[in-house]
């Protein structure tokens, strides 16, 4: 990094011999410093694997930090941050060496068809009134280039993302993609391939099997007979015009199947090289909160122990949903591993939508960023991007903080079990089945806030969310989280044939008050994806929903009501119950401890990222609350009443 000085420092030398007042002087330098100059590139050149390592062009072990962009197709949380000023204040004020690019491909996740890959269950059409490179080519490459110049400006690594769960669908716009990519930027080092962002594994869920396993074989199908045939065609189209710049592929599992990956690896031999380099890398995507790090991190050292690169492309502080609180300890011992492995990273995401990755708080737009107006992650994670090359990231803290957005937010409750959001489309198409799917015909646009919140939903008007595939056939609890301007409004769930399936009222007198309405008993799975989310007859006033949370109906009491999960020998408790002032946490262990305290609706009302010998629940009205501990990896969930 360099600073670089204008020629008014030397106008500050002759106001100082005149005796000017130093404060004038002292704004006057600082009004003529111009910002830092990243020279990431410049000093380290083209990015080359060396064995299980990425090497600088010195031949050093090398690895860089920075930013993914969320995706592309998204323009209220994401595709508006695809600017050069974004990237200009990233490299600039957060010291950042890479920016990832994730350029929609598809707004998939509408119906599966019969005739796409039979081991490739969640094999999705895209939906032809979305965004994305399939339906918006050069509207979305057009950003790509944004970035790509923007990072060769200020002379740092950009990642080009092909970002989309079903790349092997998309071959042939892969391959054009990629090849005008090349055609256009592949002369400069800058210029990072990533050309699978996170293959789903055959398996309906992110794990096969045992969560804590990470085994090669529970990955190889996916690896062996779609993700490296495809990888093997797109990277011979780079490499015809491209020679060397780094192409990182993506792994199965969410890109964490990286076992299988190392078993069978792509080599030379495999493709048509024709005297270029193979210079290959493998992704490797982790989220903090998940509860199989340990696994996970022995996973990619067997990797590499078996000769791979890994890049990590993508990561984030929360859950795998992309929402929460921020783990600070586990973030800390995957930047640790990164360093020690010489392993780039860049964190997921430049946005500012309502939830727990997002770096800027919510709504935020452009301007948030550029002046630094944070989520708690935003801050931890630029504190690690600016120590990572000194190493001095340990130090950095997930300060909670008061702006809207992320995990931060009282007024957005989080639920039990998946996440699915319900978020603005680029059209509305009652004739699709998207990933909204709006039967109401009067419904537009227009009905969604800045942050992609539905807003001012009406009696007779209905939402489908198509579930992704995600869910077995099972009964389930479906919480909605909203906000309702009168109470006692009614909300029902209806299925494909609009058959009342259940419902429940509404308690929040605000559009401002946030609550999770629960409906239990609803069965869903294998061809029985769709929710759909209604308006009773008898509704006033206005509604907005935001997102809704599915978990097993038998699951949901033991996560509401916090069967206990910690191990015995932890001794954990609360005392007293009833409290009127202090709560006070007690242990048979100097664990650290944090919490977070939420009232009955799910609301999140206080969050603390250790406890220091009592919680002050006297701000809190007197009623029922819940408080969830967190000491290492284990959580749990304790009622308590205040009086």
């Amino acid at each position: 990094m360099k600073i670089i000085f204008t020629q008014n420092f030397l106008l500050i030398n002759t106001l100082i011999s005149y005796g000017r007042h130093i404060a004038f002087v002292l704004s006057i330098f600082i009004s003529t410093i111009a910002f830092a100059q990243n020279t990431t590139v410049t000093d380290n050149g083209l990015l080359k694997v060396n064995g299980n390592r990425i090497e600088n062009k010195n031949g050093q072990a090398y690895s860089v930090a920075g930013n993914s962009i969320f995706w592309s197709g998204f323009e209220t949380v994401g595709g508006k941050f695809y600017k050069s000023e974004v990237v200009d204040h990233l490299a600039q004020n957060w010291g950042s060496q890479v920016v990832r690019a994730a350029i929609a491909v598809e707004e998939a996740d509408l119906v599966n068809i019969t005739n796409f890959n039979t081991n490739f269950p969640q094999g999705l059409v895209p939906n032809p009134s979305g965004s994305g490179l399939f339906n918006n080519y050069e509207f979305e490459l057009a950003k790509a280039k944004v970035i790509i110049d923007a990072a060769i400006a200020n002379d740092i690594y950009v990642i080009v993302d092909f970002h989309t769960h079903f790349a092997h669908h998309f071959e042939d716009i892969a391959i054009r993609f990629f090849e005008e990519i090349a055609e256009e930027y592949g002369d400069n080092d800058h210029i990072i391939y990533e050309i699978f962002n996170e293959p789903i594994n055959t398996n309906d869920f992110r794990i096969t099997g045992d969560p804590n396993t990470f085994s090669p074989t529970n990955f190889t199908q996916t690896w062996d007979n779609i993700i490296k045939p495809y990888a093997i065609n797109v990277i011979n189209a780079i490499r015809a015009i491209d020679p060397d710049n780094l192409i990182v592929v993506g792994t199965p599992g969410f890109s964490q199947g990286v076992g299988a990956a190392a078993a069978n690896q792509i080599r030379e031999s495999d493709l048509n090289l024709n005297g270029a380099d193979l210079n290959l890398a493998y992704t490797l995507h982790f989220y903090a909160a998940q509860t199989e790090h340990d696994a996970l991190i022995q996973s990619a050292t067997d990797a590499m122990n078996q000769g791979i690169a890994l890049f990590v492309t993508e990561w984030g502080t929360v859950a795998a949903s992309g929402d929460g609180d921020v783990d600070q300890d586990q973030t800390l011992v995957w930047m640790d591993f990164m360093k020690e492995n010489n392993i780039s990273h860049a964190n997921w995401s430049i946005s500012d939508k309502f939830e727990g990755a997002s770096v800027i708080t919510g709504n935020g737009g452009v301007d948030g960023l550029l002046n630094n107006d944070l989520t708690s992650s935003g801050n931890f994670v630029k504190c690690i991007i600016e120590n990572w090359e000194d190493n001095s990231f340990g130090s950095c803290e997930a300060v909670i903080t008061d702006g809207p957005g992320g995990g931060d937010s009282a007024l957005v409750p989080n639920g039990f079990g998946i996440k699915f959001e319900v978020e603005r489309p680029t059209e509305l198409d009652a004739s699709t089945n998207s990933r909204i799917d709006f039967i109401s015909p009067d419904l537009s646009i227009g009905d969604f806030d800045g942050e992609g919140i539905l807003s001012g939903f009406k009696p007779g008007e209905s939402v489908v969310v198509n579930a992704n595939g995600f869910l077995p056939n099972n009964t389930y609890a479906i919480q909605i989280v909203l906000s309702s301007s009168a109470a006692n409004n009614f909300v029902l769930l209806l299925d494909d044939s609009f058959e009342f399936i259940g419902g429940e009222n509404t308690t929040s007198t605000s559009l401002n008050e946030y609550e999770i309405v629960t409906i239990r008993n609803v069965q869903l799975g294998d061809n029985s994806q769709n929710i759909r989310i209604a308006i009773g007859e008898n509704f006033s006033g206005s509604m907005n929903i935001e997102s809704f949370y599915v978990i097993p109906d038998n699951e949901y009491d033991n996560a509401v009501l916090g069967v206990p999960t910690f191990d015995a020998e932890l001794g954990v408790s609360i005392s007293p119950v009833p409290v009127t002032n202090n709560l006070y946490i007690n242990t048979a262990t100097n664990a650290d401890v944090k919490y977070s305290i939420f009232d009955i609706t799910g609301k999140k009302l206080i969050s603390e990222s250790k406890y220091n010998g009592s919680v002050n629940t006297s701000d809190l009205k007197n009623g029922i609350y819940m408080i969830q501990l967190f000491i290492d990896d284990q959580n749990q969930t304790y009622k308590f009443i205040k009086e």
